[in-house]
C-alpha cells in the first residue's frame, strides 16, 4: 500500500513539475515585454528567406563590430555581456562586451567572436527572429528586404540580460500596418 501512495505522490510531483517548466519559460518572455526596458535597434540587410528555418522575419543588426572592455574576451564563439546604450537619436548600440556579468547598467547575453590581436569582437545578438503568422510571412519577408534594408527598426525590449523584439517597424510604421498601407 506505502508503495501505491509513493508512487501515486511521484507521478503527481513530476507532472506538477512538468506543467510548471513550461509555464515558467512562458512567463519569463512575457515578463520582459510587460516591465523591460525598451530599445530601437536599426536593422541590416539579411540572407534570403530560408523554407527550412520555418515563418519568421530573420534580422540583422548593423552594428556586430564592438570593443572589448577587458581581457577576458579571448575565444571563438564565447558567451559575454554586451553593455547597451542610445545615441543621440534614440537608437540602441552595444557601447562595449565583456565576460563579466555588468553590476549595473542595461546589459544583453551575446555570443562574441574575438578576431586576432584586435580589441573588438563580433557580436550575435540573441534577439534575430521575429515570429509572426504564417500567412504574413512571405509578404513580411518581401517587404522587410525591399524597405528595411534602409529603414528597418526594431523595437526591443531588455531586461535582466535577456530582450524580447516587440514590434518591427518598416519605414517607421509597424509592419503588420505596413503590410496593410502596401496591399
Amino acid at each position: 500500500m506505502i508503495n501505491k501512495k509513493m508512487l501515486l505522490g511521484l507521478f503527481i510531483g513530476v507532472a506538477i513539475l512538468q506543467a510548471t517548466v513550461p509555464l515558467y519559460m512562458a512567463w519569463r518572455w512575457e515578463n520582459i515585454l510587460q516591465t523591460g526596458q525598451l530599445f530601437y535597434w536599426q536593422t541590416a540587410p539579411v540572407d534570403p528567406y530560408d523554407a527550412f528555418k520555418g515563418r519568421y522575419v530573420y534580422l540583422g543588426f548593423k552594428e556586430n563590430k564592438v570593443p572589448i572592455l577587458d581581457n577576458t574576451i579571448t575565444g571563438f564563439r564565447q558567451k559575454a555581456y554586451a553593455l547597451v546604450a542610445e545615441n543621440a537619436e534614440g537608437q540602441a548600440f552595444i557601447s562595449g562586451v565583456t565576460a563579466r556579468r555588468p553590476e549595473q547598467g542595461v546589459y544583453i547575453k551575446v555570443d562574441v567572436y574575438r578576431s586576432g590581436d584586435e580589441d573588438k569582437a563580433y557580436v550575435i545578438l540573441p534577439f534575430s527572429r521575429y515570429y509572426l503568422p504564417e500567412d504574413l510571412a512571405p509578404a513580411a519577408e518581401a517587404a522587410y528586404r525591399k524597405s528595411a534594408r534602409k529603414s528597418g527598426i526594431a523595437a526591443v525590449r531588455i531586461k535582466d540580460g535577456y530582450g524580447v523584439i516587440e514590434e518591427l517597424y518598416i519605414e517607421g510604421t509597424p509592419l503588420f500596418e505596413f503590410l496593410r498601407q502596401s496591399q
